[in-house]
């Protein structure tokens, strides 16, 4: 066995040890670069690559080839997750969160998503393009509505209850390679229900229809519902 030889043995071993990571590419407002050069380091995850029809178009694609198998959305089974460890979306943005939220099928991301959840894989996301606080957002001037920013947090925080895990991209690789992401604890979240009594909290939503009816020291709300109602006593 010469040494060419046994050094493609060693590679495809070490290739088979790594994570398989299944990248959803699609567009994104800012930071590609950043984050294609940073992905580009993660040295310990075995990637293929789901791309959108947009992100076709919006990405330099020679950039990502390298990184592993790449399939067109239009061409993708979505009975292949199961042979993946986790989907990572790095640019989830706001109109994803809605869209995964109100239970749609609209976008060819969206749709893998949902397939992603109802098979139980972990969906891995950088906050950056959704979270109103981020620096993105800032800098793009789109987090200047308090009473918005209060909703998308909110939708945000059901998405995680659903499975949906957000890490700034320093975590993203340590967490893949050093945990069992399918048995972490999700968040709790408790949707609404509607009751006779007055057992219950009182939504962001409710609130808003109604300001005038709610106090904050007479009654039971949600942090983003009394963040709400602290803004315009400001």
């Amino acid at each position: 066995m010469d040494n060419q030889l046994i050094e493609r043995i060693v590679a495809e071993i070490e290739k088979r040890m790594k994570k398989s990571v299944l990248l959803a590419l699609t567009p994104a407002p800012g930071y590609q670069d950043e984050i294609c050069q940073r992905i580009n380091t993660f040295s310990h995850i075995r990637f293929s690559l789901f791309v959108t029809t947009q992100a076709q178009v919006s990405h330099d694609l020679s950039k990502w080839c390298h990184l592993g198998e790449m399939h067109n959305a239009s061409e993708f089974d979505c009975q292949q997750l199961s042979t993946y460890h986790a989907l990572f979306v790095p640019y989830f943005d706001k109109k994803l969160v809605g869209e995964i939220i109100n239970g749609l099928f609209i976008s060819e991301e969206g749709k893998l998503i949902h397939s992603a959840l109802a098979q139980n894989i972990p969906v891995i996301a950088l906050p950056y393009f959704c979270q109103p606080e981020s620096e993105l957002n800032e800098i793009l001037g789109l987090n200047k509505n308090k009473e918005y920013n209060l909703l998308i947090q909110e939708n945000i925080s059901r998405l995680k209850s659903m499975g949906i895990i957000f890490h700034p991209i320093n975590d993203v690789e340590a967490n893949l390679i050093n945990h069992d992401i399918n048995h972490q604890a999700k968040p709790e979240y408790k949707p609404e229900i509607k009751q006779e009594n007055n057992n219950r909290y009182i939504t962001l939503n409710e609130v808003m229809n109604k300001p005038g009816e709610y106090h904050l020291s007479k009654d039971k709300l949600t942090d983003s519902a009394i963040e709400y109602l602290k803004s315009l006593k400001n």
